[in-house]
């Protein structure tokens, strides 16, 4: 007759230090906008002195605040900061739509929007090509800046003691042999965009794949955006990248007016 020896019990796992954080964040609603610590460390089952220590944190990096007077903490101000982004990001997704529709059905090619992110681009939008053969990113896809025609549009037109501070956070890996990874050639290139008003790449990110970007700026000047086109690099030939340079350039401009920027 076998012996059953009972199956030991794996003890579940201890949650990290940044989702007890998380959770510190959740208890706050509309109900209770305000809270004490006590009634945080009760609703989490924390001792006071941890949820002390995660508040303090958050309290840190404006996540939360407290009432000096009262000692209720509520929600932060870096919270609306974050949630701007997001709705910003929606808001420009629906205002550029139209105009990426008429840039891809005028290109054939793959066309996207790419914003900053401190020292990455992120891909908000993408429309992909309908060809059998196309190259495409992804939406939320992140980036290097000075990898790809996208994140060297976003550089190039930023202000030169701004654009001076992103460069000094890059750590310029290649990602592929045609990646530049030469500080002085990357602001030469950044200059050269400046120059011609779009950025170009050939096989920066991906060895067979090529594209342009230009800046979209908002009402007050700022480059907020980057519009491209992409696609394989056999049929993205140089005459080509500069015939699609001019088209979004133009296309820039109109999203740029929309959002109310007027050239001086």
């Amino acid at each position: 007759m076998r012996n059953h020896h009972p199956r030991p019990t794996r003890t579940p796992p201890r949650p990290s230090s940044i989702e007890k954080a998380i959770d510190v964040l959740f208890c706050f609603d509309l109900q209770r906008p305000q809270l004490r610590l006590v009634d945080i460390s009760q609703r989490l089952g924390l001792h006071k002195s941890t949820a002390h220590r995660l508040l303090s944190l958050l309290k840190k990096k404006g996540l939360v605040v407290v009432d000096p007077t009262t000692q209720l903490y509520s929600l932060g101000p870096t919270l609306v900061e974050l949630a701007w982004i997001v709705l910003r990001q929606q808001d420009l997704r629906s205002l550029c739509r139209p105009y990426l529709e008429q840039l891809r059905q005028a290109t054939n090619e793959t066309v996207s929007l790419n914003i900053r992110m401190g020292n990455r681009r992120v891909c908000i939008e993408e429309l992909p090509s309908d060809q059998e053969v196309k190259y495409s990113q992804a939406m939320g896809l992140t980036a290097p800046l000075h990898v790809g025609a996208p994140g060297k549009a976003l550089m190039a037109f930023l202000p030169a003691d701004e654009r001076e501070r992103v460069l000094a956070t890059l750590t310029l890996e290649p990602l592929t042999p045609e990646t530049i990874t030469d500080l002085d050639a990357l602001r030469a290139e950044l200059d050269r965009t400046r120059a011609r008003g779009y950025a170009m790449s050939v096989g920066e990110r991906s060895p067979w794949a090529a594209a342009v970007a230009a800046p979209i700026r908002d009402r007050s000047g700022q480059t907020i955006v980057a519009v491209s086109v992409l696609g394989p690099s056999h049929r993205l030939t140089a005459k080509v990248l500069k015939e699609l340079g001019g088209q979004v350039i133009k296309v820039a401009g109109e999203i740029s007016a929309a959002l109310g920027y007027s050239p001086a």
